[in-house]
């Protein structure tokens, strides 16, 4: 697999997940990006936080859609480079990138193309992480302390008067 075969270009640790999803802990941050690949060979890189500052989703970015109460999905929403977008729901903002598929198949160059996609995206998160949680941890407990589902029922029990 794609992304399996990337972990030799990635500075840090990949770890695959349940239904072809992986969680990468790049070197020296504070970010946990999320990579699924999609059928017509794009990877989607993401990384969601809590928007009160206690930590990250790990929730799929399906699930993150389907459970929240999305308010934007826009790449101009907020301050984010070209081609990145962000997803901002009521308990959580996720920044999301998909690269696109190359014509070399799972060749060492698109190995190593989508290796610093995601590195260049976790570099950005970084930053975005220091406004949105506590940065100063190390790589075992950045575990998320969070779940999404939770959050939102917290979140619409808190407003049940407002609907």
């Amino acid at each position: 697999m794609l992304i399996e075969e990337m972990q030799a270009y990635l500075s840090g640790e990949l770890r695959a997940m349940e239904g072809g999803k992986f969680l990468y802990y790049p070197e020296a941050s504070p970010v946990i990006l999320q990579l699924e690949c999609i059928e017509d060979g794009r990877l989607l890189v993401y990384c969601s936080f809590a928007r009160d500052g206690s930590g990250l989703f790990l929730a799929s970015f399906m699930t993150l859609l389907l459970t929240e109460d999305v308010g934007v999905i826009s790449p101009s929403a907020f301050a984010v480079p070209a081609g990145m977008g962000c997803v901002t729901g009521s308990v959580s903002q996720t920044y999301f990138q998909i690269l696109p598929p190359s014509t070399l198949e799972h060749s060492p160059l698109q190995c190593q193309t989508f290796a610093a996609a995601c590195m260049l995206f976790a570099h950005e998160m970084q930053g975005k992480s220091a406004d949105l949680y506590d940065t100063n941890t190390l790589l075992e407990d950045r575990l998320p302390a969070c779940n999404l589902a939770d959050f939102r029922i917290a979140h619409l029990m808190e407003n049940i008067d407002e609907a």
